[in-house]
């Protein structure tokens, strides 16, 4: 995969440069001049030997608790095309831009909002609170600058959120302001043909059907007011019905979601699934899954428990290895199909 050759890049070079008459030269450069085709063999044998050690460690997470039995089933439902991913702020972090917790917390100390008032919202899951709280707060204008300047910009693309466009060709669900996925599928060559914002996902069902390409932008774009959600305020403008945010979740998970890069707390998202649910019953609504990085510190028992009334069902991998190998290793055990 071409997003990956920067990486054989810096494997190659981790030696340091080489000195030839004073003039310094990285490795990858010598030998993609003087020696095209090995150049291509190791990069060959560089990938494949990337991919044994992912598998391997994908191999090893899913040894851990009840992991190995889930999993398989994920697999299943990839191979019948039944999965949409669902994308959390976790698979941009990498790229550079802030997750909501830190970009709330960025905007702090621009308002007059004490650090203990935020707390407390962010510690029970009221995050479009938290939001609310620090716009009102601010000149008029300056938060929407701020969120322009946070997930308006363009960061090099890093991490795993570039092995999607390989994995999900139908359709994917964000709740990211930015663009990286765009880019992703874009450089991969397989860019969206539609983009849904807000509460037209209610249409992706049909857009489905009718084959299309679709990326669904739960909470809108960055720079437009008219169909971003993020403050209380923008909730309850665009759901001003109780019902309506239930059946824009409800269109959104006419598949099997995959959570990815998601903190899965309390959230509204999460509420209207579990009510979805208990409507429905659980025969009658897709299982759904996430990849789940789990500190030494959870109950990871009450976690299971809290997921599964939203019919959400963990992968877990341990939160104190690197989260963006955790999330590519398992991409790639899920991608070959075996278990």
């Amino acid at each position: 995969m071409e997003y990956l050759r920067e990486l054989f890049h810096d494997s190659l070079n981790s030696e340091g440069e080489v000195d030839i008459a004073g003039y310094r030269f990285d490795r990858d450069s010598i030998l993609r001049t003087l020696e095209e085709e090995g150049y291509k063999e190791a990069f060959s044998q560089w990938l494949e030997d990337r991919k044994d050690e992912m598998v391997n460690k994908a191999n090893k997470i899913l040894a851990l608790y009840d992991n190995a039995d889930r999993f398989r089933l994920l697999q299943r439902a990839y191979r019948r095309g039944a999965i949409i991913p669902f994308v959390g702020a976790g698979l941009s972090m990498s790229s550079g831009y802030p997750g909501w917790t830190r970009f709330l917390y960025k905007l702090l100390p621009e308002t007059r909002i004490s650090k203990f008032d935020l707390d407390n919202l962010i510690a029970t899951g009221q995050y479009e609170e938290a939001a609310q709280l620090l716009f009102d707060d601010m000149p008029h204008g300056t938060f929407l600058e701020v969120l322009e300047n946070n997930f308006g910009c363009t960061h090099e693309l890093v991490g795993p959120v570039q092995r999607l466009p390989f994995l999900f060709t139908q359709s994917l669900i964000t709740t990211n302001f930015d663009d990286v996925i765009q880019r992703s599928y874009e450089s991969a060559d397989k860019s969206f043909g539609e983009i849904l914002l807000g509460v037209q996902a209610q249409e992706l069902p049909r857009k489905l059907g009718e084959g299309k390409h679709v990326l669904v932008k739960l909470h809108g774009k960055s720079d437009s007011n008219r169909d971003r959600v993020l403050t209380k305020n923008e909730y309850d403008k665009h759901y001003q019905d109780t019902n309506a945010l239930e059946q824009v979740i409800e269109a959104s998970c006419c598949k099997t979601l995959l959570f990815l890069g998601c903190s899965l707390t309390v959230d509204r998202t999460l509420q209207a699934m579990a009510n979805i649910m208990q409507r429905r019953g659980e025969d009658n609504v897709p299982r759904h899954y996430a990849f789940v990085s789990l500190k030494d510190t959870d109950d990871r028992i009450a976690r299971k428990n809290q997921l599964s009334e939203s019919n959400i069902f963990p992968i877990w991998y341990p939160n104190d290895e690197d989260h963006d190998e955790c999330i590519e290793a398992l991409l790639i055990k899920l991608q070959e199909g075996g278990g």
